[in-house]
């Protein structure tokens, strides 16, 4: 099956990627925490309700999800993960020079708990089959694309990954109706009276909808989880891996401590814009209110 491929390089492309190809570099390929700056990482924890992970947003310098700490701590963390964030962009705007017009930087994440016994509601899960989506940062129909890196001293990370986005829709409209839309309808933020009066940002889109729907629709999806065909991936400590988590179905199976960047990427930056999610979704709503299996 061509969606369970994966290639091994020392450099990653668009073309792959948008392929819906899981990208792994066995050796990371950007400056990583080294020393007491990774002892200090390993060291770190996450609470324990609010989130699954330590979050830091580059745009701001913020963090959560951290476990109470002084602000000396936090300031530490925050520039090793800022530090962390600027050498993935660089490395993805001279590695993929085609998006580096239209990145942009979303969230990092330090994955502290071991995820073979992290316990978390089922939407929340991630070693369920996914896709990935956030429900409160709408894309607008951009790409989500996702790096991590083990940064384990002596464990790897196990993945599986399964179908692409094409095979995953149909088996959301096998059993949901998806509305005809334009690009323009799919992509049009929605807005409430009281957010036009409060100023807050717009409702997301009926295309962020879809595709939150459709992650939630998998992980509750027991014959899918059960049956679908997969591919197991291991990640030894730094190693690097890539994919448009949008549209590849994954799972993160065990493993502890990785460093991972999100980011939007503009339609208009990709190589092959008719194999996005949206495109697609466009081009089968257009001609049909409902996918057959």
């Amino acid at each position: 099956m061509s969606s369970l491929s994966t290639i091994v390089e020392t450099q990653i492309s668009a073309e792959a990627l948008e392929r819906y190809e899981l990208q792994v570099l066995p050796d990371c390929p950007f400056s990583l925490p080294m020393g007491d700056d990774l002892s200090f990482l390993l060291a770190q924890k996450s609470t324990t309700s609010a989130s699954k992970d330590i979050s830091f947003d580059p745009s701001n310098g913020r963090l959560s999800g951290l476990s109470r700490q002084g602000q000396e701590a936090r300031t530490r963390l925050a520039e090793i993960l800022g530090r962390f964030s600027s050498g993935v962009r660089h490395w993805l705007q001279n590695s993929i020079p085609e998006y580096a017009a239209g990145l942009t930087s979303d969230r990092v994440s330090l994955r502290s708990r071991e995820e073979a016994t992290r316990v978390s509601r089922l939407r929340a899960r991630n070693d369920l089959l996914h896709i990935d989506h956030f429900p409160t940062r709408p894309s607008f129909g951009r790409r989500i694309l996702r790096v991590y890196v083990n940064i384990d001293p002596t464990d790897a990370h196990v993945w599986s990954v399964s179908e692409r986005f094409p095979e995953l829709l149909a088996r959301l409209a096998a059993r949901n109706r998806i509305s005809a839309r334009s690009i323009e309808q799919w992509t049009s933020p929605t807005q409430s009276m009281v957010r036009q009066f409060t100023g807050k940002k717009p409702n997301r889109t009926a295309y962020d909808a879809l595709m939150v729907r459709l992650h939630d629709f998998l992980k509750e999806n027991q014959g899918f989880q059960m049956k679908a065909v997969r591919k197991v991936h291991t990640f030894q400590p730094g190693a690097t891996w890539a994919l448009f988590a949008d549209g590849l179905a994954h799972a993160q199976l065990r493993g502890r401590f990785a460093l991972e960047h999100s980011f939007f990427v503009d339609l208009d930056c990709l190589v092959n814009p008719d194999a996005s999610p949206l495109a697609l979704l466009q081009a089968n709503s257009s001609s049909q209110s409902r996918f057959a299996a």
